[in-house]
């Protein structure tokens, strides 16, 4: 696990939901029913939580579901294996939408989030990590007829799609390729969706891990997962790291702000692809944790459909 540099504020997290599956990814916190929720991607569920980590429920999703995000009408769109589906409420009525009903089967779906206008960013990648094979697909508010527009692509040839935000203004994107260890940022349209001027925020040494999900905080700072580095760290507007929670797992995979005013920093993290003596070493591998660092987060943008 990566090492924290001298004179960066440390954050230590906690435990607060044990074994929560073999691969955590996409926490969202959910305003309307004051739960946390993560899926866990290969065991084709999302669990749901109180701030306290009592779990409340356990939704199938049928196929692995690599991201989500609550619909403004009530109910959630996922980004799944197959491609993108409504649910309802109670994550019932499963409906495909989109021109990518059916993706092709070297690919999966994978991290995801909602722009400030409320559409529907989410990435794909090959099932062994295939080299250009992914992109970043962007499904549109439904038409006022109630159909949803096809999907489209925003960012294409990435290889390990992963954390996708916006600063505060929505004028700049954010995004992970893992394979390419640094987080991007893009000129980003909010008209149009469209993102462009593609520059390198942050890279990730050797050694510290591959950076996975992230969020943005109520101060535009990005909050970014590290892969096999067992840290969130903080990142302001320009790229300059100005702090580290330290993670007792290896695998930590995504991070979200949830609870009383925002202020929980919840963070998911994996124990698929561990060794046995790995596992031994670190147990609750899988599990979510929580730090509460000061900053307060911002509300998670919803699916406008």
């Amino acid at each position: 696990m990566s090492s924290v540099p001298h004179g960066v504020p440390v954050w230590p997290a906690e435990l607060v939901v044990q074994g929560g599956g073999d691969l955590c990814e996409g926490p969202r916190w959910d305003d309307r029913t004051a739960t946390l929720l993560w899926t866990d991607i290969y065991g084709c569920v999302v669990h749901e939580a109180s701030a306290d980590g009592t779990r409340v429920a356990s939704h199938p999703t049928r196929t692995p579901t690599g991201s989500f995000a609550p619909r403004r009408d009530g109910g959630y769109v996922l980004a799944t294996e197959t491609g993108f589906v409504l649910v309802d409420q109670a994550w019932e009525g499963w409906d495909p939408v989109g021109a990518q009903r059916s993706l092709p089967s070297r690919l999966r779906s994978n991290d995801g989030a909602c722009d400030p206008r409320g559409r529907f960013l989410a990435g794909t990648m090959g099932h062994h990590e295939e080299p250009g094979v992914g992109a970043v697909l962007r499904l549109g508010a439904p038409a006022p007829d109630g159909r949803v527009p096809d999907a489209e692509p925003v960012i294409e040839g990435t290889t390990i799609a992963n954390g996708i935000g916006w600063s505060l203004d929505g004028a700049t994107m954010y995004f992970v390729d893992s394979a390419r260890r640094s987080v991007d940022a893009f000129d980003y349209d909010l008209d149009t969706g469209a993102a462009s001027n593609r520059r390198a925020l942050v890279a990730v040494e050797d050694g510290d891990g591959f950076p996975d999900g992230l969020t943005v905080d109520a101060d535009g700072s990005l909050w970014v997962a590290l892969w096999d580095g067992g840290q969130v760290r903080r990142y302001d507007e320009s790229g300059r790291l100005t702090g580290v929670v330290v993670v007792p797992v290896p695998r930590v995979s995504s991070c979200t702000f949830g609870g009383p005013e925002l202020r929980d920093l919840f963070i998911t993290t994996a124990r698929v692809g561990l060794d046995s003596a790995t596992l031994a070493t670190h147990p609750d591998s899988g599990s979510i944790y929580r730090c509460r660092p000061g900053p307060a987060g911002r509300p998670v943008a919803r699916f406008a459909g």
